[in-house]
């Protein structure tokens, strides 16, 4: 009876030290795996969204795997990756970013640049801003990252004129100075512009929406955005995150030929869309 009850202790003994082994591996194999997962917010925007479906393939080509979820709503992309939820995000520029930390006391940073979407103010009514009438209606974004750059086009022209020594990333309205015409600012939603500008006598539009609605950045606006004002759009990270590993796959695997093609395929083989780097 003693020699029976000392083989089941062993056998006991052999079975519960295998099993913490098997979980010990299990543990370490799935830490593992989770470091070579990159969580990933982008925006649900045409470009975006297409160009994160080759941006997963080019990072898995280098051994990791892009998780990724479609949102949106721009404030949300960015407490995705505040919240420590998600590593990093796909859809804003540097203005827009600052403005966002700002008024949500946020530590997000650029890890890097990737392309230049170009703006323009656009007319369907006009040929030229010199024929804009007393009074235009002239849309611009109304967030505060974008709201200045339809202001300091129309200014750059001569259409109206900014107090002197005014910073052009913080204009606002209240900036303005002379305004001979009158022209009269609509701030619409960034989703809104293209719409808007069916109303309006101008607007302000990004190459990208434009190009939704048949016009063209490289021959149809009226003014286009001078380029030392065209903020790249950036992959945004924590502050703590900008030069980590995964923050450098990100970088390798966007700055490739394939993403340069597919801001081509975005937009049916367009040049709308300008790489950053």
């Amino acid at each position: 009876m003693k020699k029976h009850f000392l083989n089941v202790a062993t056998i006991i003994l052999i079975a519960v030290t295998i099993l913490v082994f098997v979980t010990g591996c299990g543990r370490q194999s799935q830490t593992a795996n989770d470091d070579k997962v990159i969580k990933f917010a982008s925006h649900n925007f045409k470009v975006y969204a297409d160009t994160t479906k080759v941006l997963a393939q080019e990072v898995e080509k280098l051994g990791y795997k892009l998780d990724y979820v479609l949102l949106a709503d721009n404030t949300q992309c960015n407490q995705a990756v505040v919240s420590g939820e998600y590593f990093a995000n796909y859809h804003q520029h540097i203005p827009f970013m600052e403005a966002f930390n700002q008024s949500h006391n946020a530590n997000l940073a650029p890890a890097f640049k990737v392309f230049v979407d170009r703006a323009g103010i656009f007319s369907k009514k006009y040929k030229s801003l010199k024929d804009l009438p007393d009074k235009a209606k002239i849309t611009i974004d109304n967030n505060a990252g974008n709201s200045f750059r339809g202001i300091v086009m129309l200014a750059d022209a001569g259409i109206i004129k900014l107090k002197d020594g005014v910073n052009p990333v913080n204009v606002t309205t209240k900036d303005i100075a002379e305004n001979p015409k009158h022209i009269q600012f609509v701030e619409v939603d960034y989703t809104m512009l293209a719409r808007a500008l069916e109303d309006a006598d101008a607007g302000f539009l990004y190459a990208t929406v434009a190009v939704e609605f048949g016009l063209d950045i490289n021959k149809d606006p009226l003014i286009i955005e001078r380029e030392e004002l065209q903020a790249p759009d950036i992959i945004t990270v924590r502050q703590e995150n900008v030069g980590s590993e995964k923050a450098k796959i990100l970088e390798k695997a966007y700055k490739t030929d394939a993403m340069k093609q597919a801001f081509k395929d975005a937009f049916d083989g367009k040049d709308v869309l300008l790489p950053a780097w």
